[in-house]
């Protein structure tokens, strides 16, 4: 191929460059050269030579050589046509044998190192796609990996990164050809570039060595290991010591130790490993005294799991401790957002009004039962909406703190999560509700003043209730009607659990379990065996199964009372009319439940 002149000139200003200078860089200038060429036909001489050289340096690269050819360069952008086929830039498939030989012809006789890498690396990892040849041109390997060492001597990077980048492909060139003298002249390359530019604060340099050269066999010398672990050692001193500021780096520490805990961990030093965690683990505490409640719980939190991992039990319940007493203070830090829904006191007693004002108590009962009842369809199509209108907001994972500071639950986002962004979808319209249900019940008992029998006669017409007139479900109604709510809730949620345990005798399904650890003992299912059961789901609406889940079991956004409850963590002040009010609607809900004989009676009258 004859290059334009225009090209030529480019190529020539970066060959003979002696400062940093990058493929792309080369690509760029090219790119915006062509713009006073536009009447150039696609098909001339004169373009295919502008595309061989622009392509030939705006390859992406693909260490694993796992692109879209199964190469180490890939395009550098893809996209899907209306015709479903995928555009490609650049694209092999627009590239013959006179691209290759072009490139050959560049990579022996171009001076520049960044330059003659790239032109020998493509006809070493591209020629066999292009050409078919089945042969591969071992010369050019050679060439590629002696000007990546060049390049990198001269400095001519423009990110010590990049210089890194171009070590490990000569690395990866090097083992390719299985000539040891090569790999141990580029090995040594990288330890000495690393000792040249490695700086605190750039952890991608110095932790290089380990990741690309350590527990590989043959690969490189007991010294020149004993040399990165020294290394990854100092480092860590450095990083981890809050009274050196300038290289203070807390995740540039972790980091770190998780090298050397893996060094030490092959060596069976199970001191070593714990005395680097700890180093690590150090850092982050010094760093959470002086930060607020919402960081520093932040920062803890994975060293604990890790203290806990690594079987250090007494400094992982220390740094609990620590967590909590700075989340007592975690008030302070939040900041409350909210939005407001207008509501008329005309259109909230209309709804009311149809709710209750048939007259009948027992059809109002059955009204609100299956009014409040979060739906389903409705909290999906609510994310769905989100999706679409807020898709940074969707893409987030949601963290749910308790009132001491704790993260009792993590959300991902609405695509990795969904069940559990479906169920705090679900959590939070019971909370929109919840008032309304609240005001729904006051003015039904003002009207109807209906008594613990009107009541069991309501829920009576489902089978799930056919024995529940005495006993502790009595009991715990006759405390709602009472107002003695603390009661009432501690007496009517186990009932429930009951319940539902009876639903699974109905439907033949064992109501009892095996206990781990212990054989031939048997212990009831609890709550979250029951609703977790897909053959429960199967009887229960999905509105009625998801909406037990989280009032009673879910952590996720939902109110997860049950399991709150059999801990002793539900606050005094929450056990309130509201949640009582929530309580009752349960069982009424439940009570929607009815036999193919009850549905038939009830169609009758």
């Amino acid at each position: 191929m004859n290059l334009p002149d225009w090209v030529q000139e480019i190529l020539s200003g970066f060959e003979s460059r002696t400062d940093p200078h990058s493929e792309i860089q080369i690509s760029d200038a090219l790119r915006r050269a062509v713009d006073a060429h536009q009447d150039m036909p696609e098909s001339s001489e004169e373009f295919k030579s502008y595309y061989a050289e622009w392509s030939a340096f705006s390859f992406m690269v693909r260490p694993e050589e796992n692109s879209v050819w199964g190469t180490y360069f890939a395009p550098l952008a893809t996209a899907t046509r209306n015709d479903g086929s995928e555009f490609r830039s650049p694209d092999i498939a627009n590239m013959d044998a006179a691209f290759v030989t072009h490139w050959v012809d560049r990579g022996h006789s171009v001076k520049d190192p960044v330059m003659q890498a790239r032109y020998a690396d493509l006809v070493w990892d591209l020629k066999r796609k292009i050409t078919g040849e089945r042969t591969r041109p071992h010369e050019f390997a050679q060439i590629a990996i002696a000007a990546y060492l060049d390049a990198t001597k001269k400095r001519l990077h423009t990110m010590e990164i990049q210089g890194l980048w171009w070590l490990r492909r000569a690395l990866g060139l090097s083992r390719s050809l299985g000539n040891e003298v090569t790999v141990k002249q580029v090995v040594q390359a990288i330890l000495d570039f690393v000792d040249e530019v490695a700086k605190p604060r750039n952890s991608g340099v110095w932790l290089f060595p380990f990741d690309a050269l350590y527990g590989q066999k043959g690969l490189i010398t007991p010294e020149q290991e004993s040399k990165i672990i020294g290394d990854l050692e100092a480092m860590l001193k450095r990083t981890s010591d809050i009274g050196q500021s300038a290289d203070f780096d807390p995740h540039a520490a972790e980091a770190t130790a998780d090298r050397l805990a893996n060094h030490y961990r092959r060596r069976n030093d199970r001191d070593s490993v714990h005395r680097v965690i700890k180093v690590y683990g150090k850092a982050f505490e010094d760093i959470s005294e002086q930060a607020n409640s919402m960081l520093a719980m932040a920062w803890l939190q994975p060293v604990i799991e890790r203290y806990e991992q690594e079987g250090l039990r007494a400094e992982a319940e220390r740094l609990q401790l620590l967590s909590a007493e700075k989340g007592r203070k975690i008030k302070d830090d939040l900041k409350e957002v909210s939005t407001t829904v207008k509501i008329t006191k005309e259109e909230l007693d209309a709804q009311i009004e149809q709710l209750i004002g048939s007259g009948d108590l027992n059809i109002s009962l059955q009204n609100i039962a299956q009014f409040f009842i979060p739906k389903v369809d409705h909290a999906k199509k609510l994310l769905a909406m989100m999706q679409a209108d807020a898709p940074l907001l969707s893409a987030f994972g949601v963290k749910i703190t308790e009132s001491d500071g704790h993260t009792s639950a993590q959300v991902g986002s609405v695509e990795k999560d969904p069940e559990g962004r479906l169920h705090m979808q679900l959590g939070q319209t019971l909370g929109f509700y919840q008032p309304i249900l609240v005001l729904t019940l006051e003015r039904l008992r003002e009207r109807y003043k209906p008594t613990l029998d009107n009541i069991f006669k309501f829920l009576g017409q489902s089978f799930l209730f056919a024995n529940s007139a005495e006993g502790l479900l009595r009991d715990g109604l006759q405390a709602y009607e009472q107002e003695n709510f603390v009661k009432a809730i501690h007496l009517l949620v186990p009932q429930v659990e009951h319940i539902l345990r009876d639903l699974l005798a109905f439907l033949g399904i064992p109501t009892l379990k095996t206990v781990r650890n212990h054989p031939g003992i048997m212990d009831a299912k609890s709550m979250n065996d029951i609703l977790s059961d897909e053959r429960t789901r199967e009887v229960l609406t999905e509105d009625l199964w998801r909406y037990l889940t989280v009032l009673y079991i879910e952590k996720k956004g939902g109110l997860n009372l049950r399991n709150d409850l059999a801990h002793g963590l539900v606050p005094r002040e929450v056990l309130n009319r509201s949640t009582a009010d929530r309580v009752f609607h349960s069982l009424l809900a439940l009570s929607l439940m009815r036999t193919q004989e009850q549905q038939k009676r009830d169609s009758q009258t």
